[in-house]
Parts: structure tokens; C-alpha cells; sequence
């Protein structure tokens, strides 16, 4: 039996009552928490802990939930010029740099973008637009290895195009419709629910590169499989161009479609109207708000406020390697605050605690394992986080909560513990071999780029 003890540590519990404890401290067997409490109530329930870890100076936080990733985009960081929007961005960079992706390109990516995450402590995610050709078959492994919690979103489309722009989708990156759902549900029997940490969504394109028909398809699919489904939704404005024309509105669209409801993550929703917020709210239906992305790619801000005061669940995803050039939900939590409180030109609109949820517990009720993780309490997995508060950037330690999401990052990150198993312990990542991901991420990129026929735009 392996069993963990942190004593003397400030813990924020993100339960129900968004516990904070200061001198507190977590104790784990096996896979569960045992005890989260004052340091000296854990103490009579601890004996004699595998690991015994000082908490001084360090804060105790759940694992941390991204509802968006792109593992494919890890390789294509820095690659796209930061002057162009979302239009222009995919037709002319990502999807060509995507089309050309050999199987090993989809391997390195993931390996590299996990790598991240695993490091700057995230523990869960759902990953999007899972294409055939980066080998999801490799990839689920890749995930099986790492230690890391993980629903694939199997891309699936049956139109080349995207929103009002006709056939504009690179050829490297259509999918054949028959094919991408048989692989789904041969990914689905040999991986989803494996160990509790493995499951196979399935992911549309967005409206545009679907037809209605697919839509309500994949619906029946949700409903038979009893799975996830994740999609881009009301991005730019373009997307709005777009239900104008069918005389609807996004939510409005996806729920005439029946893919609305539970373990549905829509990422973005950044052009949603009361109507849309309204329908997500009664609906039970998620949001992944990526305010990074959004923010570098001039997409606009979402009405978070708006939906969180509505009932909706939001919760947090970093997308992409070359639109946010960042997998680390940290400076997401602090890019999260700051854009909702210039937006709404009020300091009280959104506060840390609320953001904080919406990087665990939302994120882990998007997914639908808020009953396993999400936060820290007795019985759950026991999947935490422990961050140095020992750093210049970081002190004083008088509000430590505070410190890490407005002044901290992903490097502050000393131990990652998943099922109760360190993934990465005093700095260094375990599961992955750090030295050889790296090497084989620049040369991938660089033969990539060739590949593509681009040059370095900088």
C-alpha cells in the first residue's frame, strides 16, 4: 500500500464551502483520500506514511482540469505569425501544418503537450479534434504511460468547409465519416473507462465542416455509448454569420440537434447571446472557456460572468500550442480573472475562488468524474497538487492562494500525485522521458515545417 502525508501546508479543498486550511495537511492510501483536515486531526488517522511531505511554505490545490486541448499542437508552437485571425490562422498555418502530420508527428505532440501539462499540474483533460492521422490508437497509450487523466475526442465531419467558408479545410485534414466512426468505436472498446483514467469522446468539427444529418447521428452515438462530446462553438464571429443565415442562434442550433446536456463540453461560446446562455444553463451543458486564445487570436471575451450568474457550468481549457503557446492552466487561472474584470469594468465580478473551481471541480463535472476528482475530500481519488511558495515571485506567504494564481505559473509545481502515485516528484516528471521528448519534439517540428512548405515567420 502506498500512502502520502502532507502536513504543516495551506490546502484549498474546493469543496462545497471552498474550504481553505491553513496548517492543514492530506492524507492518501493506495488510490483515495483518506483525511483532509487541521494538521493535528489528519495526524491521529495517518500511520506510518509511505512519504511524509513538509507542507511550510507550500499550498495543496487539486489536480487541476483542462477541458480544452489540441495534443497536436504542442509540435506547432511558435510556428504561426501572431498578426492574423482565426480564418486566416487555420486555412493558411495549422491546417496545413496539421495535413502533413506523419503518425510519429502525432506521438511527439502528444507526448510534448502532456509533458506540459503533467509538469505544470494538470491531471485531467479532454482533448479535441483527434484525427486519424495523428495515430489515436498511439496516442491513447501515450496517455496510458503518462499517468495522466484523459477523454479523447475522436474527430468526426463530413464537410470540407468551415462555418460560411466553403471548402477551405487543407485535403491532409478531411476525414472520411465511415471510417472516423468505425475507429471510434474500436477505440472505445479496447480503451474508454480503462483504470479510470482513459476515455473516447467523440468530436465534431464545428457547424460548417458537419451536415445536420452527422450532428443528430453523433447525438444517437452520445446517447448509445453513453460517452462525451467536445466541439468548438460561437467562436469568432464568423460562427455567428453563420446561424444568422440559418435563422437560429448557436445554443439554439446544437440543442434543436438533441447535443445538449450532460458530458457535453462546448469550448469557446464566446459570441453567446442570454437565449444561448439560458438554454446551457437549463440544459446542464458545459462550457470550456479559453480566454488565452481567445485573447491572442482577437476572437473577443466570453460573457463568463454572465453564464456563471445563470447557472451555467464553465470551466477552463488552455487549446492549442500556437493560439495560446501555453498548456499551463495557472496562467490561464490568472488570465481567466483579469480579462472578466475589465470586461464587466468591475474588480468584483469574477474573484479567485470562483476561477479556481472552474479549473478543478467545473472541469471535473464537464467531464463527468466530479464524483471521483475535482477536489479534496474524503473518498475521492486522490489526485493533488503541491506548489513551492519559496521563490521570490511568490512571497509573502500571507495569502498564498492569491500569490499562485496571480503571480505564480506552472514551474512553481513541485509534486503531481495521480491515483495516489507521484507523476512527478520534487520537479522532475516521472512517467515521460523528459530529455528524449524534447529532443524528438525539435526535430519533428523542424521536418514538419519543411514538410509543409513554411519557413519560420520570424
Amino acid at each position: 500500500m502506498t500512502s502520502i502525508l502532507v502536513k504543516h501546508a495551506c490546502i484549498a479543498t474546493v469543496d462545497s464551502s471552498n474550504r481553505i486550511l491553513r496548517d492543514g495537511a492530506l492524507y492518501t492510501e493506495d488510490d483515495r483520500i483518506v483525511a483532509v483536515g487541521k494538521t493535528d486531526e489528519v495526524l491521529k488517522e495517518a500511520s506510518n506514511p509511505e512519504y511524509t511531505i513538509d507542507g511550510n511554505g507550500k499550498v495543496v490545490l487539486p489536480g487541476l482540469i483542462n477541458t480544452h486541448v489540441h495534443l497536436a499542437q504542442g509540435l506547432l508552437r511558435g510556428l504561426v505569425p501572431d498578426t492574423i485571425s482565426l480564418i486566416e490562422w487555420l486555412k493558411d498555418w495549422v491546417w496545413p501544418l496539421q495535413g502533413n502530420f506523419e503518425r510519429e508527428d502525432g506521438i511527439v505532440s502528444a507526448q510534448l503537450t502532456i509533458l506540459e501539462l503533467l509538469s505544470s499540474g494538470t491531471t485531467s483533460f479532454i482533448a479535441t479534434s483527434v484525427h486519424t492521422r495523428y495515430d489515436p490508437e498511439g496516442i491513447a497509450r501515450v496517455v496510458e504511460q503518462s499517468g495522466i487523466r484523459a477523454a479523447l475526442g475522436k474527430q468526426t465531419m463530413d464537410i470540407p468547409s468551415y462555418a460560411e467558408h466553403e471548402g477551405i479545410l487543407h485535403p491532409g485534414m478531411v476525414e472520411d465519416k465511415e471510417r472516423s466512426l468505425k475507429l471510434f468505436r474500436d477505440l472505445y472498446k479496447r480503451w474508454n473507462g480503462k483504470d479510470d483514467r482513459i476515455w473516447i469522446w467523440l468530436s465534431p468539427r464545428t457547424p460548417g465542416a458537419c451536415s445536420d444529418e452527422l450532428y443528430r447521428e453523433l447525438a444517437e452515438m452520445k446517447r448509445e455509448f453513453d460517452t462525451g462530446l467536445t466541439m468548438h462553438l460561437a467562436e469568432v464571429i464568423d460562427d455567428i454569420k453563420y446561424f444568422r443565415s440559418r435563422g437560429t442562434t448557436p445554443a439554439r442550433f446544437v440543442k434543436g440537434l438533441g447535443l445538449v446536456g450532460r458530458k457535453t463540453v462546448f469550448v469557446h461560446c464566446v459570441w453567446f447571446g442570454d437565449e444561448d446562455i439560458e438554454i446551457f444553463a437549463k440544459t446542464g451543458t458545459s462550457v470550456s472557456h479559453n480566454p488565452s486564445s481567445n485573447a491572442k487570436l482577437g476572437s473577443g471575451i466570453a460573457p463568463v460572468v454572465k453564464m456563471v450568474n445563470a447557472g451555467v457550468n464553465v470551466a477552463l481549457g488552455t487549446d492549442g500550442g500556437p493560439s495560446n503557446d501555453s498548456y499551463d492552466m495557472i496562467r490561464e487561472m490568472r488570465m481567466a480573472s483579469l480579462l472578466q474584470k475589465v470586461a464587466n469594468l468591475d474588480p468584483k465580478s469574477i474573484d479567485l475562488l470562483e476561477v479556481l473551481r472552474m479549473a478543478t471541480i467545473n472541469g471535473a463535472k464537464a467531464m463527468g468524474i466530479d464524483h471521483m476528482v475535482g477536489s479534496l475530500e474524503d473518498g475521492k481519488k486522490a489526485d493533488f497538487i503541491i506548489i513551492d511558495l519559496k521563490r521570490a515571485g511568490l512571497l509573502p506567504t500571507i495569502n498564498p492562494l492569491s500569490n499562485v494564481i496571480y503571480s505564480g505559473t506552472g514551474s512553481d509545481v513541485r509534486d503531481v500525485i495521480i491515483d495516489g502515485r507521484f507523476v512527478k516528484k520534487d520537479w522532475k516528471v516521472l512517467t515521460l522521458d523528459e530529455e528524449a521528448v524534447l529532443r524528438k519534439a525539435e526535430e519533428r517540428a523542424r521536418s514538419l515545417l519543411e514538410r509543409a512548405g513554411k519557413k519560420p515567420w520570424l
